[in-house]
């Protein structure tokens, strides 16, 4: 009788010792084939090549605790190309500022959210009508066709000048004196405000018009450039939130949140591959604002304080930011054990100072 009790007794203690012990971190027979997509802070690249971010730090801190070690990492240009690869089992996870919606929620799992995020619009800082007249007339293709006009002005400077000196007897004799004479007279025909008639004849008669014609195209043309920079700047200025974003030329990222908003809404948009792209065109007027994930733009405002930029408006179409995993699988329970665990010890705070200081949310 005592030998079946102490059995009974052994047995007992062995089950009540396994339920009070926990789990196990799960640890995966191969290594995790990590996605990585998404914007700085949240996805970078560290200087010797490496996976950097607000969101691969954190990670990589699940997968310590979890005992997920010899992961390898592969990157995705565009957040869909990286759900993709999640749905066809081709990742375990996607690491990045991936948007949790109802739409992906088809396609994959999201784990418990770690960031609270959404849309905000970025222009650029209205400067002086003179200072984006000269910065426009510095543009490429502005610089093409100017430079040709001046080659232009100095072979008439120099031809006027030959010719006066050997038909005019009172023109000046001197070389300096002589060109520079011949040069107020050819920006007199550029501006329409001379009466030169040095050149007889029909044909002389013919080339002075020709010449009147293409001074006419000059002066148009450089008015064109003045006006459109005022345009730009005046629209750019009635932009103050979501409402004033129909008829603007917006810039944001390809195969992003703010895609699909303004696609959604028939907005006029120019895709690009990354957020630095599209603050470049932004900041030469190519678009009048762009729109992307708030945090986002504020780390690039906060990075580069020299850009002339800024966010404008409130945060709208809130989202949260999550880990996505294939459908049933089994990282999604430690990885939200793990974001828990983190949540409690203040780990995020710490974390989201390191990325954006005093702005980061509480």
């Amino acid at each position: 009788m005592k030998g079946v009790l102490f059995c009974l007794f052994a047995l007992l203690s062995g089950a009540l010792a396994h339920a009070e012990t926990p789990p196990a971190p799960a640890s995966p027979a191969a290594p995790l084939r990590v996605a990585l997509a998404g914007s700085p802070p949240f996805v970078m690249t560290a200087k010797d090549g490496a996976p950097a971010g607000f969101t691969v730090e954190l990670w990589q801190s699940i997968a310590a605790t979890n005992g997920w070690s010899g992961a390898t990492f592969r990157k995705f240009d565009t957040m869909d190309a990286a759900l993709d690869a999640i749905t066809r089992g081709e990742c375990d996870v996607l690491v990045g500022n991936t948007s949790i919606t109802s739409e992906r929620e088809k396609r994959v799992e999201f784990t418990q959210p770690y960031y609270r995020a959404g849309l905000q619009i970025m222009v650029a800082e209205q400067r002086g009508h003179l200072a984006q007249f000269f910065e426009r007339l510095c543009a490429p293709e502005h610089l093409h066709v100017l430079g040709s006009v001046f080659i232009g002005v100095l072979i008439a400077t120099v031809v006027i000048a030959a010719f006066e000196r050997r038909h005019n007897p009172d023109f000046p004799k001197t070389r300096g004196a002589g060109l520079a004479e011949s040069f107020y007279y050819v920006m007199g025909l550029v501006l329409g405000k001379s009466s030169y008639k040095g050149f007889s004849g029909v044909l002389g008669r013919l080339v002075l018009v020709g010449w009147m014609v293409a001074s006419l195209f000059v002066v148009v043309y450089v008015q064109g450039v003045f006006t459109s920079s005022m345009t730009a700047d005046i629209l750019q200025g009635h932009i103050h939130g979501p409402e004033d974003l129909p008829n603007k030329m917006i810039g944001l990222i390809g195969g992003s949140q703010s895609e699909t908003y303004a696609r959604d809404r028939n907005l006029d948009y120019a895709a690009y591959p990354g957020i630095e792209a599209a603050i470049a065109d932004l900041v030469k007027n190519k678009v009048q604002c762009v729109i992307g994930d708030a945090p986002v733009l504020q780390y690039y405002d906060y990075t580069h304080p020299r850009v002339p930029i800024h966010e404008v408006g409130p945060v709208f179409q809130p989202v949260n930011y999550g880990f996505a995993v294939p459908q049933s699988s089994p990282l999604r329970e430690p990885i939200n054990l793990e974001l828990l665990h983190l949540f409690e010890v203040g780990y995020f705070e710490k974390l989201g100072a390191q990325y954006f200081g005093e702005s980061y949310q509480k």
